[in-house]
């Protein structure tokens, strides 16, 4: 290595000191002390000890449950919201203990992860552009997917295993980030899963039907069952063992129990089977993952997808008798996977008698409903909720026989009912129980809708109770800070889009005018149609994204039940908001099989939500 002229170490010194980057002539002119052989170099690489550390960890609201779930006993999770921060939080729950496999280990057993492919960025502008935003989408992408990895490394358990799914845009680039963050040494198989399709009209290169599945494993010890996955013999071979009556090492051909399968794996893509279509468009095939699942992992194992988009690795981890937790921030992805573990079939390839799943509880992370929705949580779910939200530690302890649930500050903390009404009567009786019981201050969290003053603490002689509200306190902090939304899809063309959450928020529904009547749409009778008037979106935060046609730029998506059962939103159709601008904004679908009852839900790019319930004859015959 050159060594470093006077004038270039007094270049770099005076560059550190007014906090400027340094030129990158200099990248392999100053030695390092590095533990690694090599490592994968792009612009904006963080420490991993920056990455963990500075992760928000954004806590879990239960949205809804599905079956009877029981406090301090194992659900499934279906979590809407970032995966960075849904995975620092599952950390969390590691690190409480929280994450138990029946072995008694704590954390994630097997991992299997389809990020997207980081192709969103490949069709914009002329070559010149193309070159550089695909630079820069890259860097951006490894980025993105390393801080999930280094999260992803430290939730598994010691024998635990992860499965990364790539496709040739990017694997060679994430190949050396996974032997960065796991260790060379740790890849157990690079899988080759090919299928066959037709070539397309003009094509000038072969035909690419193949994708890639790297097998890391977190220690030398890991899960492999073999005998769960052997397929039988090719009858060639079978023909020759018995003909020549000697299998490896002299001994006799034992053919029963077939073979371990090769590293390349023939498995047809979903639209060949037919059962298992559901539409989405990164859907892979339930029985690429039977095969994953069953070979590292045991009943009753945790498995996690973070990436889940149709929901194949939590519906076949439910057939196979393992728990799951799924994570994706698109409200398609969630509600295709709610209405697929609500309508499973038994066998692999969505075959046989129906289902039913274990119970399991829909979350939001990072993007919360307010406080109207607050009044009516479990108590004990409500308590756990906002003890999170406002940083403090759960612990339930008593002040002069008060009772107390957290900590903040090194501070007591109370978490207010939802159910009563807090008032400055309250706050007296409180302190002539409490009074000198106290330091110099206590904390009491309510819903914004139960608190009778405005004031955001009352003093009561040297004491000062603090009143954290719900959600007014935590709408403070987010004017206060730099928190980023992640964008929901215009298109099912980029519905993998790779935009990040950064801290959290509370849903604004979006003010939203409709039309509803039924009729001839496009030659086609007995059409129900909506027809979107007006369209915004509801924003709080300082840095406001901003849009000149609010109708035609911050509509996502329009979701519809088209048979509610006043319980579960069951989603039948989706329109994205292309379509539907270019249909005139009009939403339009069959009456046929529709109920009494229909629920449209209307999505923001934003991630807002508004849901609303129609009867049938609200849509007017014209």
């Amino acid at each position: 290595m050159k060594k470093l002229t006077k004038q270039q170490k007094e270049e770099i010194i005076k560059k550190i000191q007014e906090d400027k980057p340094i030129s990158d002539e200099y990248r392999f002119l100053i030695p390092f002390e590095t533990e690694r052989e090599y490592e994968l170099v792009y612009a904006g690489k963080e420490r991993k000890e920056d990455i963990l550390a500075d992760t928000l960890s954004v806590p879990f609201q239960p949205i809804k449950k599905f079956g009877e779930v029981k406090e301090d006993e194992w659900h499934n999770m279906l979590i809407f919201g970032d995966n960075l921060q849904a995975l620092k939080h599952l950390l969390k729950l590691k690190e409480q203990g929280k994450l138990r496999n029946p072995d008694g280990r704590n954390g994630v057993k097997l991992i299997y992860i389809d990020p997207p492919f980081a192709t969103e960025q490949e069709f914009r502008g002329a070559k010149e552009q193309k070159a550089y935003q695909d630079k820069i989408a890259g860097a951006e992408f490894l980025e993105f997917l390393r801080k999930r990895l280094i999260f992803l490394k430290e939730l598994l358990t010691e024998d635990g295993s992860i499965f990364v799914h790539l496709d040739w845009r990017k694997g060679h680039h994430i190949k050396l980030l996974l032997d960065e963050i796991f260790g060379e040494e740790k890849l157990r198989n690079e899988i080759i899963w090919t299928y066959t399709g037709p070539s397309a009209p003009g094509q000038q290169q072969f035909s690419r039907k193949h994708e890639v599945i790297f097998w890391h494993t977190k220690s030398d010890n890991w899960i492999f069952n073999v005998d769960d996955i052997r397929v039988p013999y090719h009858e060639t071979t079978a023909g020759k063992f018995e003909s020549e009556g000697t299998g490896f090492g002299g001994k006799e051909a034992d053919l029963s129990k077939g073979k371990i399968p090769e590293d390349w794996w023939y498995f047809p893509i979903v639209s060949r089977v037919r059962n298992e279509i559901l539409g989405y468009p990164t859907q892979k095939p339930e029985r690429l993952l039977e095969r994953i699942i069953k070979a590292s992992s045991n009943e009753g194992d945790i498995v996690l997808d973070a990436f889940a988009g149709s929901g194949t690795t939590g519906a076949v981890a439910e057939k196979l008798g393992r728990k799951w937790i799924m994570i994706d921030s698109s409200k398609l992805a969630i509600y295709t996977m709610q209405k697929r573990m609500l309508n499973l079939k038994a066998e692999i390839g969505n075959k046989g008698k129906a289902l039913k799943p274990k119970p399991f509880v829909l979350y939001n992370a990072g993007l919360y409903l307010d406080s109207g929705f607050l009044e009516k949580m479990d108590e004990v779910d409500y308590r756990k909720f906002v003890l999170e939200l406002f940083g403090a530690e759960p612990a339930d302890n008593r002040v002069k026989g008060v009772q107390m649930h957290g900590i903040l500050n090194n501070r007591p903390v109370m978490v207010f009912s939802q159910k009563d009404f807090l008032t400055h009567e309250f706050i007296d009786d409180l302190h002539k129980t409490l009074g000198d019981g106290l330091k110099d201050e206590m904390y009491i969290i309510a819903p914004m809708s139960v608190v009778r003053f405005n004031e955001d603490y009352i003093d009561k002689g040297k004491i000062r109770y603090h009143v954290l509200k719900v959600p007014y306190s935590i709408i403070q902090k987010i004017l206060e800070k730099d928190f980023i939304r992640g964008l929901q899809p215009l298109s099912k063309a980029n519905i993998n889009q790779t935009i990040e959450s950064v801290g959290f928020d509370f849903i604004y529904p979006p003010n939203v005018e409709c039309e509803y009547y039924q009729g001839t749409e496009g030659g086609l009778f007995d059409q129900l149609v909506i027809k979107i008037k007006k369209f915004e979106p509801v924003q709080i935060s300082k840095k406001q994204v901003e849009f000149k046609d609010p109708k035609k730029e911050a509509l996502s998506m329009v979701m519809i039940d088209k048979d509610y059962d006043g319980n579960v939103f069951d989603m039948d159709h989706y329109f994205f908001n292309d379509e539907i601008v270019k249909n005139d904004f009009k939403v339009v679908f069959p009456k046929e099989k529709v109920g009494e009852k229909l629920m449209i839900i209307y999505l923001d790019v934003l991630g807002n939500e508004k849901a609303e319930v129609k009867n049938i004859k609200d849509f007017k015959k014209k």
